[in-house]
């Protein structure tokens, strides 16, 4: 009876283990994934961008790509009404809803409308939309701003270039001393990304926030594959006519320790004497505003005789140093696009403080 007993368990133990293996079979046949198809994830849906959405010049995404962005999680949140308010605490009560207010000044300027009052904002108030998500207002502009004054010309230059020309050139017109007509740049010690490409990124992030704001902006260049010595990006400011010329730049030092930001302009030589002024007026305005969105160290401003870039210029002129690519934690986060976005702002803020100031 024993052996017999012991027999009939030994049975039953391999039936329930080849029905476990059947089921188990079954459920990953049931749930098995159709050969070059990707099962839907379990968390949250993600959101994919065409490739046709990405602007070819800077890779931004198209007016249609945000539009096909539109959040559908769960976790939207309700766009609050900030039409009719003072720029300022729309500002404020944006940010305390959760969103990243996104300025610009109507032009032309809307008649018997209070200044700094928002007249517009997108999305519009009630839509729902995901927690950070932009929502650009428009307001009307004081009296004598830019915006009602007619568009001032700003021209970006982001330094460097994807190839050197070591070639030399004269420091300034006439000159005996001479330079390359562009120099490799720094390359960062942590992301290994060469500083002409950063450069790019912060000016195409910049030129949208001062288009925003109503300036006419003109880019040196759009691409990394280009040759412009430096006497020729200089004069493409003069032909512009431009009120200022922005060269964005990043730092490098041997230690790596150094870091903050720092604005330059020209000085020091008869070549800039004209320039100098207005220069070092918009350095002060600029560094100033460059710090405070950024938080980052302020090195301050000072003048230099020895850039090409500004003494072949007619036309006021700074060079933004926006981090230290020789330090580690700097260059990490010039590589981050929202950090870019900051260094942007920063930048633009200043160039409209010193353009409404003139």
């Amino acid at each position: 009876m024993r052996v017999r007993r012991r027999t009939v368990m030994i049975v039953i133990a391999v039936a329930v283990v080849c029905f476990g293996l059947v089921g188990g079979y079954a459920v990953l046949a049931s749930t098995a994934v159709a050969p070059g198809t990707l099962s839907k994830p379990l968390s949250a849906e993600a959101h994919v961008l065409p490739s046709s959405s990405l602007d070819s010049a800077d890779g931004s995404a198209t007016a249609s790509a945000t539009s096909s962005t539109t959040a559908t999680s769960g976790v939207d949140i309700e766009v609050p009404k900030v039409v009719g308010k003072s720029v300022k605490i729309a500002e404020a009560v944006l940010s305390g809803a959760g969103f990243a207010a996104q300025t610009r000044v109507a032009d032309p300027p809307v008649s018997g409308v209070t200044p700094d009052t928002v007249i517009e904002q997108w999305p519009a108030a009630g839509a729902l939309v995901q927690p950070g998500s932009p929502v650009v207002i428009t307001y009307q502009p004081r009296t004598g701003s830019i915006a009602a004054s007619g568009a001032p010309v700003v021209v970006i230059d982001a330094g460097h270039q994807q190839t050197a020309d070591l070639e030399l050139e004269p420091i300034g017109p006439g000159s005996k001393t001479t330079k390359p007509k562009v120099a490799g740049g720094a390359t960062g010690v942590a992301t290994q990304a060469p500083e002409y490409r950063r450069t790019l990124e912060i000016a195409i992030k910049l030129k949208g926030a001062l288009e925003a704001k109503g300036v006419k902006v003109v880019m040196v260049r759009t691409t990394n594959d280009v040759d412009i010595p430096n006497s020729e990006r200089a004069k493409l400011g003069n032909d512009a006519k431009a009120d200022l010329v922005i060269r964005v730049h990043c730092d490098n030092s041997t230690d790596t320790a150094k870091n903050g930001v720092a604005t330059l302009y020209p000085s020091g030589n008869s070549w800039v004497t004209k320039i100098e002024k207005p220069s070092m007026s918009a350095a002060q305005a600029i560094q100033a505003a460059l710090a405070k969105a950024t938080g980052a160290y302020s090195l301050g401003t000072y003048g230099r005789a020895d850039m090409s870039g500004f003494n072949y210029s007619q036309r006021p002129a700074v060079m933004v140093l926006c981090g230290f690519m020789s330090n580690g934690a700097e260059d990490t986060k010039l590589g981050q696009s929202a950090y870019q976005s900051k260094v942007a702002s920063g930048i633009a803020a200043g160039v409209i403080a010193y353009l409404e100031k003139r």
